[in-house]
């Protein structure tokens, strides 16, 4: 009777641990969903008040309407803000991606022993908050007298260049250094290595730095805040002064163009080498 109880216990033991993993399963998966929910839903808040008809950011959505995405085409002020914020950080990007392949490949070739501090220091901006870096650089003007475009772009490439910096220094993980070496041996110099061998087979990290550079830049506000002049508002800017004096549904069409693009460049960072080596700071 007592070896029959003590085989009897063994199920009932093993039933009660699934049934408390089973449980923990379901809860964390709520838990996960919720998380999503909180984050996600007032993006999704946004997309369907742009559908409104009426001039009241209403949810839900009284109607379907295109009348704001097409009062977005159709405004000046917004389309020119909408350019100059794609051109700025075209520009941004195309700059902190060559100083971030030039400081990743200098750290992992060059800079043996102080490899962490040189990463630590390209990092640096992320730490900083930005409005403390458009406060710099404002101040910066009123000593050093530079163009006010050249100053805004220069922020711009500031807090870009630590995440070009984490996405090359990924890639170049998986290039072998005897590669290089051995077009070394051959004769190759220094110059033609980095560009027949190395940026080729980092290509897919330099394009994803690159697209999330632009990313970076086109959502910033702070930078622009203080050093955006005449002609050169960018589109958060834009969006910020139309707020302080109306409240109509274009605001959110525009910020739901901008979620698109940012989603669809996210989509192609991640296809092409994956957002968490791009973050990984």
């Amino acid at each position: 009777m007592a070896a029959s109880t003590g085989f009897g216990r063994v199920p009932r033991a093993a039933r009660g641990a699934a049934l408390h993993r089973r449980i923990g399963t379901i809860a964390g998966a709520m838990a996960v969903g919720l998380t999503y929910i909180f984050l996600l839903a007032p993006i999704i808040v946004v997309i369907f008040t742009s559908f409104n008809p009426t001039t009241a950011s209403a949810f839900p959505p009284r109607g379907f309407s295109l009348r704001w995405y097409r009062e977005f085409a159709a405004s000046g002020s917004f389309t020119s803000a909408f350019q100059f914020s794609l051109w700025l950080g075209a520009l941004a990007a195309v700059f902190a991606t060559t100083i971030g392949f030039l400081t990743a490949y200098a750290a992992r070739r060059f800079v043996v022993r102080r490899r962490e501090l040189v990463q630590s220091l390209a990092m640096l901006p992320v730490m900083i908050p930005h409005i403390l870096i458009g406060i710099s650089l404002l101040v910066m003007l009123t000593v050093v007298e530079l163009p006010e475009l050249l100053t805004l772009l220069l922020g711009h490439v500031i807090v870009c260049v630590p995440f070009t910096v984490a996405g090359i220094l990924a890639s170049l993980e998986a290039v072998d250094p005897g590669v290089e070496l051995a077009a070394r041996t051959l004769g190759a110099s220094r110059l033609r290595v980095m560009w027949e061998i190395v940026i080729p087979l980092i290509a897919p990290g330099l394009l994803s730095s690159l697209i999330f550079a632009f990313i970076i830049s086109f959502g910033d506000v702070y930078i622009a805040l203080f050093l955006s002049g005449p002609g050169m508002t960018t589109l958060p800017i834009e969006i910020f002064t139309y707020l302080q004096w109306e409240s109509t549904p274009v605001v959110a069409a525009i910020t739901s163009v901008q979620v698109l693009m940012i989603i669809a460049l996210g989509l192609v960072i991640e296809r092409l080498v994956g957002l968490r080596k791009i973050i990984r700071i």
